[in-house]
C-alpha cells in the first residue's frame, strides 16, 4: 500500500509523509470483503479520480503550452519549483490558470504534494506523491499527446513473434526502434527518457488486439517484497496457448551510450527480470523474461 497511497507532505519541515486515509479505507474493506490479497492499484476509491478526467480539465483551463510544460517536466522525473502557492483562486475565472495558480490548484487536489528534500525557505518544490498519482500523468501524457497523433496511430509494431510464442522476439524489438523513432524524431514527445519509453510503448501496446498490457505492474516476490515490471504482456489469454511476456527496459542517451554502460545496462535488466519473473502472480504460467537495452530510440540489446 505504501507506494501506491503514501508520499503525501504539507510541510517542508515535515519528518514523515502521510497515507491518503480514504484509498486505504476503501481498499481494506474492500480485501476484507473478497477475503484474498488484492493488488492496490487496482482498486481505486470511487471518489477518486481514478481516469485522469478531472487532471485532464484541470489541464485544459491553463494557460496555452502550460500542460505540455507539465507533462514534459513529469516525463524526466523532475519536481516543479514555484516561489509559494497561490492562497485566493478563483474557480470561476475566465482567464485561463497560469503555472503558479495551476500548480497550486494540483497541490491542493492531491496530485502533487511538496518535495521536502529540494524545497526551501526562498522556494517550494512539488513533486507527484505516488504511483496511482503518476499513473494519472501518465495517462494525461497519452491521451493529450499520443491518441490525438496521427504518426502514434498509423505506426504498427510487429507483435506476430509474441502472439506466436516465439523466444526470438527480434522483430518486435526492431519494430519498437522504428515506432519510438518517428514518434521522438516528430517530436511527439519532447523528451526522450526512461519513462517516456515506456509510456510510449505501453499505449501503443495497449491500443492493438491480441494483446493484454501492463506498466508498472505490482509483483510479490518471496523474500524481497514486492517490486515493479515495466511491461507485463499477456498474449492468447484464457487458452492453453496463454504466455507472459515480462520485458525490462533500459534507457541511455546516446551521449551516454558507451559499451560499458550499454553493458551495465543489460546485466541490471537481466537481474531484475530474472528476479520479477519468480513473483507469485506467475506461479503455473508461462512466462518468458526479456532485458530490452535502448540508446535513444535505438534497441540495442533485446535478450
Amino acid at each position: 500500500m505504501k507506494p501506491v497511497y503514501d508520499g503525501y507532505c504539507f510541510s517542508r519541515l515535515a519528518k514523515n509523509t502521510l497515507y491518503n486515509s480514504s484509498m486505504c479505507l476503501y481498499y481494506l474493506n474492500k480485501m476484507q470483503r473478497e477475503q484474498e490479497f488484492l493488488a492496490p492499484e487496482d482498486y481505486m476509491d470511487p471518489a477518486s479520480d481514478h481516469d485522469g478526467s478531472k487532471l485532464r480539465q484541470l489541464f485544459d483551463i491553463a494557460e496555452k503550452g502550460l500542460a505540455d510544460r507539465i507533462i514534459d517536466t513529469y516525463l524526466t522525473g523532475r519536481s516543479f519549483s514555484i516561489k509559494s502557492l497561490a492562497e485566493n483562486i478563483n474557480l470561476n475565472k475566465t482567464d485561463k490558470y497560469s503555472e503558479v495558480h495551476l500548480l497550486s490548484m494540483l497541490y491542493y487536489l492531491g496530485y502533487l504534494t511538496i518535495d521536502q528534500k529540494l524545497s526551501s525557505s526562498s522556494k517550494l518544490s512539488l513533486k507527484i506523491p505516488n504511483i496511482f498519482m503518476s499513473k494519472l500523468f501518465a495517462q494525461c501524457a497519452v491521451d493529450l499527446r499520443l491518441k490525438p497523433n496521427s504518426l502514434f496511430k498509423d505506426e504498427v509494431l510487429d507483435i506476430t513473434s509474441l502472439l506466436d510464442v516465439n523466444d526470438d522476439i527480434s522483430s518486435f524489438a526492431n519494430s519498437c526502434t522504428e515506432f519510438l523513432s518517428t514518434i521522438f524524431t516528430n517530436q511527439v514527445f519532447s523528451h526522450m527518457s526512461e519513462m517516456a519509453l515506456n509510456l510510449v510503448l505501453h499505449a501503443k501496446l495497449d491500443s492493438m488486439f491480441g494483446v493484454f498490457v501492463e506498466m508498472q505492474k505490482s509483483l510479490r516476490i518471496v523474500g524481497k517484497g514486492e517490486k515493479y515490471a515495466d511491461l507485463v504482456i499477456t498474449v492468447n489469454d484464457a487458452t492453453e496457448d496463454e504466455c507472459i511476456y515480462l520485458i525490462e527496459l533500459k534507457y541511455a542517451a546516446k551521449k551516454d551510450a558507451t559499451e560499458a554502460k550499454i553493458e551495465s545496462l543489460k546485466n541490471e535488466a537481466t537481474e531484475q527480470v530474472q528476479t520479477y519473473k519468480t513473483a507469485l502472480e506467475f506461479k503455473g504460467k508461462q512466462v518468458k523474461a526479456y532485458a530490452m537495452v535502448f540508446t535513444g530510440s535505438e534497441c540495442v540489446y533485446c535478450g
